[in-house]
């Protein structure tokens, strides 16, 4: 069954197959869209009748329907979402785009403050499937990626091919390879045709199974400690030629020997005035 996720003016088309499906921003979400609470709605499709059902109040067309109630929705109707979303279905009659097996999570529907862990090395995290949440770290010079027993990074998913893609790694740049598989590689909704350079935040898909690039977070330079042979910065010219204030001449202070010869000169002075005061009585 195709569907158009539209938010912010921009719409953009998935398929989901027949089954029962959880839409929401909870991580074991099948379709998952980080600004809804977990597992918002439960898709429900049978052939071409779909039937809605979620615990919290929504609408369609412009109607609200009560939570815990299921709801037929036909092609054409809108389903209203928070935050402004809005859910459309598609008459498959008239055709569409291809089908995606997935629903296709491009680059602008995740939001920027998504909660990851940045990491110093680049990754590969999965948003839909079995594997949903899995964190590959891309630290070899070549990651194969696909269903067989061999494979670098192997994912659950049926509808990936044994050998389905390829990341390669030349520095700090990462290529995504496409190994011929008859589902395809698709690189934010466009089929792989050969190589493509992958940019932090593309969403790769291969059969049912999205995978986020999340390009290595740069640490910035340690910063350069002053040696201990380095020389003081010479002081500007204003300043250099000013010579610093006259040191405040301090008080002498009398030595022992200097304190006995002035007790000695103090008793003579005592005794001259002693003498001359008998004679002249």
């Amino acid at each position: 069954m195709h569907f158009e996720f539209e938010h912010l003016g921009t719409a953009t088309p998935f398929e989901l197959t027949d089954g029962q499906h959880l839409l929401g921003g909870g991580p074991n979400d099948h379709v998952r869209l980080e600004a809804l609470p977990p597992s918002f709605l439960k898709l429900t499709i049978e052939g071409s009748r779909l039937t809605v059902g979620t615990s919290q109040t929504f609408t369609v067309n412009g109607v609200l329907v009560p939570p815990g109630v299921p709801r037929l929705v036909l092609p054409g109707e809108v389903v209203g979402l928070p935050e402004d979303m809005r859910l459309k279905i598609l008459d498959s009659s008239k055709g569409g785009s291809r089908g995606m097996g997935t629903v296709a999570v491009l680059k602008h529907l995740l939001t920027d403050g998504d909660g990851l862990v940045r990491s110093r090395a680049a990754t590969l995290t999965c948003l839909t499937g079995l594997d949903v949440g899995r964190t590959f770290p891309l630290a070899e010079e070549k990651t194969d990626i696909g269903r067989g027993a061999q494979m670098t990074f192997r994912l659950r998913d049926r509808t990936v091919s044994r050998s389905h893609g390829r990341v390669l790694r030349q520095g700090a740049q990462f290529t995504l390879v496409a190994l011929n598989s008859p589902n395809g590689v698709y690189l934010n909704g466009r089929r792989v045709q050969g190589s493509e350079l992958l940019s932090d935040g593309d969403v790769i898909e291969m059969g049912k199974t999205l995978l986020r690039f999340q390009a290595a977070v740069e640490e910035p330079p340690p910063a350069s400690e002053p040696s201990a042979d380095s020389e003081p910065a010479p002081l500007p010219a204003e300043l250099s030629d000013m010579s610093p204030p006259p040191m405040a001449e301090t008080a002498h202070q009398p030595s022992l020997t200097e304190w006995w010869l002035i007790g000695l000169g103090v008793a003579s002075a005592v005794a001259g005035v002693l003498v001359t005061y008998a004679l002249v009585g």
